[in-house]
């Protein structure tokens, strides 16, 4: 076959892969043969009934398409159909029939900003021009200063009024041109399309060809995209286009940039045309990309053409995982909800708690009653004060702890709560923390830091300075409490002090006999009821 048509054996392959064996002579047949001449009616200068009238007249065969509302077919014509007074005077324009389904999808309208990226020779820019009414602006570009003479010559012959031409790199554009509201990029391909009008392609085109083209394709359609602005209320809109019918060309293309830009693949528009492939060989493609449209000489009767229609619906480069961070900013709000709940919930349980507070401490306190024993036992064995506990619940007095397993109230309890009430006006509050029940996490490490300075000491591999900490601080907390005890002596009257003195006299009796409860009470300090803050 590749001998027969006379194509590389590499482009065989790659038709063969495309097509069936029967489908691939056909499209090799049909590109053997030249396809018929269309024309574009200038609408601008006249209408296609009076054009079909004048090039009767003149000898032409000539007969509209009936999927599009500007072209004409001819057929044959004993006068040149490129030097008439018609074609002088702007009424038509020579153009291929696939030529014109990329600005039938752009669908351009009146009063836009428009760019053409690849405008040589002005047939699709003065097609744009048309359908805007000579509204708006139409930038022509093109990378080739020479070849845009050709477009600035077609423009002055069809009337165009509202065309900027220029020449730059396509790639570049967007550092010197933004906010258009719909961008044609008719790209630079192989051309495996057109070879019934070339056909040195067969002989001359490579994969390697391909695929180089391929890349700068993808720069390109990147750049274009660039080029618009989301925001337009009537665009976003963009149109790419090749004459190939390689894949490499044209669907994988579209799949490259639906990765790295913010677009999807929307629905052409276009009557003709078969559906864009979602599967090749072993790739599969993005299902949107069925609603591109292919075009075939050997089905069509027109030049092998792709035209894909794009909706950009943000600006900015897309990320890798962008639709992974979407799911997860999901799945985040959700949690997030759900620990709000948590949150309300745990809430309305400490209101509960600090309501049961306000009632009698019988019912909330025994256990920090018995937690605070604990703390006062460890603090006679080691000799050492008792740091100052920072509840808000209830302060506690030491001669209360010690009698809290009794079940009767002693005098002197009573005494020294009067004296708590007498004094507590005078002394400034200090800053207290909030404790519930249910967090015994908060209660061990305040047993943690009930430890004392022998036994930290003695723990392998502390440091000096942490025991010098240590120190201060302890020191500190002594002071403190220096300053806030309160010796009920030199309050009392005498009868209390020698009820007093009576009861410590029972205990110490009742612990092993008043002659060692004496020579322990001489050693001792006088007694003394130190009262928090």
């Amino acid at each position: 076959m590749s001998d027969y048509y006379g194509y590389l054996p590499e482009l065989t392959d790659l038709l063969l892969n495309l097509f069936s064996p029967a489908e691939c002579r056909e499209y090799m047949e049909a590109s053997d043969h030249p396809r018929p001449l269309v024309i574009r009616t200038n609408t601008l200068k006249t209408t296609r009934k009076d054009l079909l009238e004048a090039l009767s007249k003149r000898g032409a065969a000539v007969e509209a398409i009936d999927w599009s509302k500007v072209a004409v077919k001819v057929t044959e014509s004993s006068v040149p159909i490129g030097a008439t007074p018609e074609y002088l005077g702007g009424h038509y324009m020579l153009q291929s029939a696939s030529s014109l389904n990329p600005v039938m999808a752009l669908d351009p309208r009146p009063g836009e900003k428009i760019l053409d990226m690849s405008a040589a020779p002005g047939g699709k820019t003065t097609y744009i021009a048309q359908l805007m009414k000579n509204s708006g602006t139409v930038v022509a570009n093109d990378l080739k200063a020479e070849r845009q003479k050709a477009t600035i010559a077609n423009l002055h012959r069809l009337g165009v009024k509202n065309a900027i031409v220029c020449n730059y790199d396509g790639r570049q554009i967007p550092k010197v041109f933004k906010g258009f509201d719909r961008v044609l990029l008719d790209a630079p391909c192989s051309g495996l399309g057109i070879i019934a009008r070339d056909q040195s392609v067969k002989l001359q085109r490579s994969i390697k060809d391909i695929e180089r083209v391929a890349h700068l394709q993808k720069e390109l359609l990147r750049a274009a995209i660039d080029t618009v602005d989301a925001n337009s209320p009537t665009g976003g809109i963009i149109v790419y286009s090749t004459c190939s019918i390689s894949v490499e060309e044209n669907e994988q293309v579209i799949q490259y940039i639906l990765q790295k830009r913010y677009v999807k693949v929307i629905d052409t528009g276009l009557q003709v045309g078969k559906p864009g492939l979602t599967r090749y060989m072993q790739h599969r493609f993005h299902p949107s990309i069925a609603n591109t449209r292919r075009f075939y000489p050997h089905v069509h009767n027109m030049d092998g053409f792709y035209v894909a229609k794009l909706k950009k619906y943000a600006n900015g480069v897309r990320g890798e995982g962008d639709e992974v961070k979407e799911e997860d900013d999901e799945d985040n709000e959700e949690m997030d909800v759900d620990e709000d709940e948590e949150e309300g919930d745990e809430h309305s349980v400490t209101t509960e708690e600090e309501e049961e507070e306000v009632e009698p401490p019988k019912k909330s306190n025994s256990k920090k009653q018995q937690q605070q024993e604990v703390q006062n036992n460890k603090q006679r064995k080691t000799s050492e004060p008792e740091p100052e506990a920072k509840s808000k619940k209830v302060v506690e007095e030491p001669v209360k702890q010690t009698s809290s397993k009794e079940k009767s109230v002693t005098p002197v309890e009573k005494v020294v709560v009067e004296v708590d009430n007498k004094k507590k006006k005078k002394r400034d509050l200090e800053p207290v923390v909030e404790q519930t029940e249910e967090e015994p996490v908060k209660e061990t490490k305040k047993k943690q830091k009930t430890e004392t300075v022998d036994e930290q000491t003695k723990k392998k591999g502390k440091k000096p300075k942490q025991q010098q900490e240590e120190e201060e601080i302890e020191q500190q907390e002594e002071n403190n409490t220096e300053e806030n005890e309160v010796h009920y002596e030199d309050v009392l009257s005498d009868d209390q002090k020698q009820m007093i003195k009576e009861q410590i006299l029972q205990h110490l009796i009742q612990q092993g006999g008043a002659g060692s409860g004496a020579s322990s009470s001489k050693k001792r300090k006088p007694l003394r009821a130190p009262l928090r803050k």
